[in-house]
Order: structure tokens, then C-alpha cells, then sequence
């Protein structure tokens, strides 16, 4: 028989990992670039983060430092694959 609780709670628990992610994300991209960005400045789809609304100039930067926030990334084992 199929448990609703126990599904619920692995949809609850997918969501806050997502927001440790994020957050960690956010912390990686600002000791990197020194830019700060909000959690609702990018999103995060098939492990590959995208970023929204932003300058060109400020995106560029992004993509100058994108190997090492990756690497960064990959030491705290935060599945993202690209950065776009």
C-alpha cells in the first residue's frame, strides 16, 4: 500500500537540500568572483545552474570563474555540471 507520509517527507527532505545547495552555491560564487547574488537569481535544472536577468558584463565574470567555482563545488559534493 502506498504510504503518503513517507512520500511527502522525501519531497520535503529533496526540497531543503535543494536550499543547502543553493546556499552553498552562493557562498562558493561569492568567494570566487566576489559577486552576491539571492537564491532567486538562479535556478537550479537537470545540475546545471542558470542564471537569470543578469547584465552581460556581470554574467562574463561568472563564466571567467566558472572552473574554479565547479571545482570548488565538486569538493562539497554539490552535483552541478555547467553554469549558464
Amino acid at each position: 500500500m502506498f504510504n503518503i507520509s513517507s512520500f511527502l517527507k522525501k519531497i520535503s527532505d529533496n526540497i531543503g537540500n535543494t536550499e543547502i545547495e543553493k546556499e552553498k552555491i552562493l557562498e562558493i560564487i561569492k568567494k570566487e568572483s566576489f559577486l552576491e547574488f539571492k537564491k532567486e537569481d538562479f535556478e537550479i535544472k537537470n545540475y546545471i545552474v542558470y542564471f537569470e536577468n543578469l547584465s552581460p558584463a556581470v554574467k562574463n565574470k561568472i563564466f571567467i570563474y566558472k572552473d574554479n567555482i565547479l571545482k570548488e563545488l565538486k569538493k562539497f559534493n554539490i552535483k552541478i555540471v555547467d553554469i549558464r
